[in-house]
């Protein structure tokens, strides 16, 4: 068979490297956008559980904030009455020093005493008649209660009584002034409202993320919420910014994917050269030598025989050709069996190329065919004869029968009028007839 064109490997290598070029483009488009679609999902969740984090988060700021409200209200309340009880325990002491004043310039005094403080309500009265003298007459009571009063002080003295206190709608009012106060100093952010109410209003519950105390000791509704607006607000600033670096991200990401592939795909190419490579050198061992003899095939020595006639076209001088068979071998075959001519065949190669020395070449030609191509030097004959006897010395033994080697040879030349290697092999194959013909050990 002919050998395969070397430019059909070139073109069926190229074609595998295509193959394997698109298919690495191919695998990373696919990965590329099945990353890019996974990463789109993992964005959207990432969102909700941004937004469902900053709902909590937010949730909690408002809950402490409005706790921490409530503790300053605590505080505020606490100071402001004990202020006024401070104040109210300082009127008791002021009122006993002007008790040794005449009724008229006790009235007067009282009233001074109570006008300096405004947050104050007082009422003087007579004893006898409930002759009110100063101040507010409904603050005595039947049942001796104070109604309205959250602290209080009072005193009889003779024919006159007298009662000062603060109202409790007061020191609420009071209180709340100062919360206020203190709340418009504080930042509490974009968005964010706070409220002091009895009730809240339904339009900023409906709208807003809240949280909300009832305080019962001034019956106050405390809250305070952020509009939902500026959270989605400030989820969509989350969201570009995220956008951005999810896109550098990916970027990054599916370079990377791209060079692992192509180093993987690069690293499973080297891997199958390194294979390929010795794949086929041991096929084209097996291809190229008998595996019987250990001479060349006969393909091998087609090419062997193309390239030295090719040089011998070129201007160098022929080599030495010779064909030889090995003589009754298909005897040999059916007395002892083909055992024994694979040894006879093995021998005589072996001896072939021990004559040879490495300077020349022993191809198989076919079944018991040989041929021998040697250097040129003009030693043809000489060699040719070498290798005649040196078989004829072989001797074997196949059961218990003596048996020797021989074989017909003929020698041949390339000459100018040679279309190809093939007529210089003719002539040697009708040179070994010849020999085998004549029952002679000379070479022709």
């Amino acid at each position: 068979m002919a050998p395969k064109p070397r430019w059909r490997g070139v073109l069926d290598r190229h074609s595998h490297n295509t193959v394997i070029g698109t298919l690495v483009l191919f695998i990373c488009a696919a990965s590329g956008i099945i990353f890019w679609l996974s990463f789109q999902h993992v964005a959207q969740i990432y969102l909700a559980e941004t937004e469902r984090t900053l709902g909590e988060i937010q949730g909690d700021f408002l809950r402490i904030s409005v706790e921490n409200v409530v503790r300053e209200i605590d505080r505020l309340k606490e100071a402001e009455e004990k202020r006024w009880q401070e104040i109210i325990a300082d009127r008791l002491e002021l009122v006993q020093l002007g008790l040794e004043l005449d009724e008229a310039r006790f009235a007067r005094y009282f009233r001074a005493l109570m006008e300096a403080e405004p947050g104050l309500t007082a009422v003087l009265w007579r004893q006898a008649t409930g002759e009110i003298l100063y101040g507010n007459e409904e603050l005595l009571a039947a049942d001796s209660a104070l109604p309205g009063l959250r602290f209080s002080e009072g005193l009889v003295s003779g024919e006159l009584g007298a009662l000062w206190g603060v109202s409790r709608a007061f020191l609420e009012e009071r209180i709340e002034v100062q919360v206020r106060e203190r709340l418009a100093a504080l930042d509490l952010g974009k968005g964010i409202w706070f409220t002091i109410a009895e009730t809240l209003p339904e339009v900023q519950f409906l709208d807003a993320l809240t949280f909300s105390a009832w305080y019962e000791d001034l019956n106050w509704l405390i809250a305070m919420g952020v509009h939902r607006g500026e959270l989605e607000r400030y989820v969509a600033q989350t969201a570009e910014t995220g956008g951005r670096l999810a896109v550098l991200l990916s970027v990054r990401l599916v370079l990377i994917l791209v060079l692992v592939v192509i180093a993987a795909v690069a690293l499973v190419l080297l891997v199958e050269h390194l294979f390929f490579r010795q794949h086929t050198t041991q096929l084209e061992l097996q291809i190229n030598e008998d595996l019987l003899t250990g001479a060349k095939s006969r393909r091998c020595g087609v090419q062997v025989l193309s390239e030295a006639f090719a040089a011998f076209q070129a201007g160098n001088s022929s080599p030495e050709i010779f064909m030889f068979d090995v003589d009754r071998l298909k005897e040999i075959n059916d007395c002892f069996g083909h055992s024994a001519g694979d040894k006879l065949l093995q021998a005589v190669a072996g001896e072939v190329r021990r004559v040879l020395g490495g300077a020349g070449e022993i191809i198989r030609w076919g079944g018991d065919e040989f041929v021998v191509l040697a250097p040129a030097g003009g030693q043809g004959q000489k060699l040719a004869d070498r290798i005649v006897q040196s078989i004829s010395a072989l001797e074997f033994r196949f059961d218990q029968e003596a048996v020797r080697a021989s074989i017909s040879l003929g020698a041949a030349r390339f000459q100018k009028g040679d279309a190809s290697f093939r007529e210089a092999l003719e002539r040697a194959d009708q040179k070994m007839y010849e020999m085998k013909r004549s029952g002679k050990t000379e070479v022709h």
